[in-house]
């Protein structure tokens, strides 16, 4: 797709034409499996991007795509993006993404990915409707997905089903004051040179991965304004017509791409408070990712990357992050806040990186 991975500033990067090569190669080598290549990005296909994916891997290949209610996938698109750098305020973000026409300029991967109706067709069209399975979403069923797989993929009942996961393996929804925090840290390094691969290590692995391991906050879940739904609820009437239309095998009930989500306030509330335990956490996280150790501590010292670490927060993010941090939170952190940031700042380099 020579699609690029991560943000447009320092270290975003194009993958080697290679790997797929050697994937294809893997799969052209495999006649008696089935084979299984899944990739969300690849619902941000164009058509001659689709007919490529078609050509390459041949006529075995079977298309099937995942749907939930458009509404739905509001709030936790915002969220990926605040995972990749985004800075953007949730009510300003629906503001442009939901305007007719809308404002394609901001987060484009999102209006490519997330019009359903044009996704199928475009599949259908590239390798035919009867090649390609839409499978909804069910909350009432949740089983639904892995037994839809186990039965295209002749695995056994129960195989790909696993109730006992939680938190970062669950990939549990941010809560709004999680939002929150993310964005200020993002506020706090953008323009300053930061690399992909330090950003993707210290904040995504280090600081979101830590708080995706803690119990979300009670009584804080990001919820959609009044207006947004019922935004979200016209194009979702539209998307359930195409797909029908599209002529191509559908798991589950197409109603459910309808169903609205709990509204909330006319405007979608920005936390004013982020409390200590959460401070704590994101910060003891970016520390341990620093170190090599992955988000909690559960793995060795690794010296290297406390000594490249250390450079980049003294010079680019730590003592930005600590003054947001500082500002918004609450409680006796804010002393141990201060005493960490000057304790790996005084470690670091003296000078400050252009």
């Amino acid at each position: 797709m020579r699609r690029r991975w991560g943000w447009p500033g320092a270290g975003a990067s194009v993958p080697d034409r290679r790997h797929w090569d050697e994937l294809l190669a893997e799969v052209e080598a495999e006649r008696d499996r089935r084979i299984w290549i899944s990739h969300e990005f690849a619902s941000e296909s164009d058509d001659a991007t689709a007919a490529r994916f078609a050509a390459e891997l041949g006529p075995r290949l079977e298309v099937v795509v995942t749907l939930r209610p458009f509404a739905a996938l509001l709030g936790s698109s915002w969220q990926q993006y605040l995972k990749a750098g985004s800075v953007h305020r949730f009510e300003d973000w629906l503001e442009r993404v939901l305007a007719d026409p809308p404002d394609t300029t901001v987060t484009p991967t999102f209006h490519r990915r997330n019009d359903q109706g044009g996704v199928v067709r475009r599949w259908a069209a590239a390798v035919g409707a009867d090649h390609v399975t839409v499978v909804v979403a069910d909350p009432g069923r949740p089983r639904l997905l892995t037994d839809a797989f186990e039965g295209l993929l002749d695995l056994p009942a129960g195989f790909l089903a696993d109730d006992g996961l939680g938190g970062r393996d669950a990939n549990r929804r941010l809560s709004a004051t999680e939002c929150e925090l993310v964005r200020q840290l993002n506020l706090a390094i953008r323009d300053r040179g930061v690399h992909w691969a330090d950003y993707e290590r210290l904040v995504r692995d280090g600081a979101v991965a830590r708080l995706l391991d803690q119990p979300p906050p009670p009584d804080d879940e990001l919820v959609l304004p009044g207006w947004a739904v019922r935004a979200a609820a016209e194009r979702s009437d539209r998307y359930a017509a195409e797909v029908a239309a599209s002529g191509v095998r559908v798991v589950g009930d197409l109603d459910l791409l309808r169903t609205a989500p709990r509204t909330g306030p006319g405007t979608a509330a920005v936390p004013e408070l982020v409390s200590a335990e959460l401070t704590g956490a994101a910060l003891a996280g970016v520390v341990s990712a620093a170190l090599g150790r992955g988000a909690e501590f559960d793995g060795p010292d690794r010296p290297d990357r406390r000594r490249r670490a250390e450079a980049i927060l003294s010079t680019v993010a730590l003592p930005d992050i600590g003054r947001v941090l500082l500002a918004r939170s609450t409680g006796g952190i804010r002393r141990r806040v201060r005493r960490a940031t000057a304790g790996i700042v005084a470690r670091g380099p003296r000078t400050r990186r252009p």
